[in-house]
């Protein structure tokens, strides 16, 4: 499957087309502004004010349908043909996967670099459907470090509460977890929790909370991530911050 590439210096653009494409079954891939394509990469998507080249440029307001124009005729996929991964990080994590709803697979791992190999080699057998990696939010550093190799190869990931998994399992029963984990919906991650490009998203969003309200007010890193994430829009968190003053 081709991947498709995404470039732009508006790391809040990036982060919501990476998990559009994610969503759709596409493999992204963030690109640096100058960098060269990679030969994999079947086109690169930007901005409609950043476009040059043979760059796709898609308009803010119109993001979704540019991103279906743009992308017609492409490999991704949608629908229930799909690899279903859970994952419940630790030392040695649990992995649990399914296939078109059907459990194929668990094994608990001897360390959390080995996630990585196993979810490659579902890919490669099954090469016809898209991934999905479901991660539980236990054990940060561990769930960081499994975090950022399956982001890092443009893979759709999801970050669950573990909350509503642990109930009723034994502590180390870590194939249980993951399976709990498989089976729930997420957050979408488009970079690891601990991604330094964060910080220029919230910048970024905490200057325009500043052109959102002519100045009035600066949106705090608190409220500024969650914009960046997707989990508030501007609107509705200049509201919280407004009803908090």
């Amino acid at each position: 499957m081709a991947r498709i590439g995404v470039r732009s210096a508006d790391f809040t653009w990036v982060h919501r087309v990476l998990i559009l494409l994610r969503e759709q079954g596409h493999r992204p891939c963030h690109l640096e502004t100058g960098e060269e394509v990679p030969h994999d990469v079947a086109v690169v998507l930007t901005t409609a004010a950043e476009q040059a080249g043979d760059d796709v440029g898609l308009r803010p307001a119109h993001l979704e349908a540019d991103l279906a124009k743009a992308l017609r005729g492409t490999s991704g996929s949608t629908g229930q043909r799909r690899v279903v991964v859970g994952v419940d990080p630790g030392p040695r994590p649990g992995v649990v996967w399914s296939v078109d709803g059907r459990e194929e697979g668990a094994e608990q791992l001897d360390r959390p670099d080995d996630v990585g190999r196993v979810v490659q080699g579902l890919c490669e057998a099954h090469d016809d459907r898209p991934v999905l990696v479901r991660v539980g939010d236990g054990d940060p550093g561990v769930r960081n470090r499994i975090l950022r190799d399956l982001v890092d190869t443009g893979h759709a990931v999801e970050l669950v509460d573990e909350r509503r998994t642990s109930k009723g399992l034994a502590r180390h029963d870590h194939i249980g977890a993951a399976r709990r984990i498989h089976r729930l919906r997420g957050r979408p991650m488009g970079l690891v929790p601990d991604d330094p490009r964060w910080e220029g998203m919230v910048r970024d969003v905490q200057r325009r909370s500043r052109e959102w309200t002519e100045g009035r007010l600066t949106l705090p890193s608190t409220l500024a991530l969650e914009v960046a994430r997707g989990e508030l829009n501007m609107a509705e968190a200049v509201a919280r911050m407004e009803g908090l003053n």
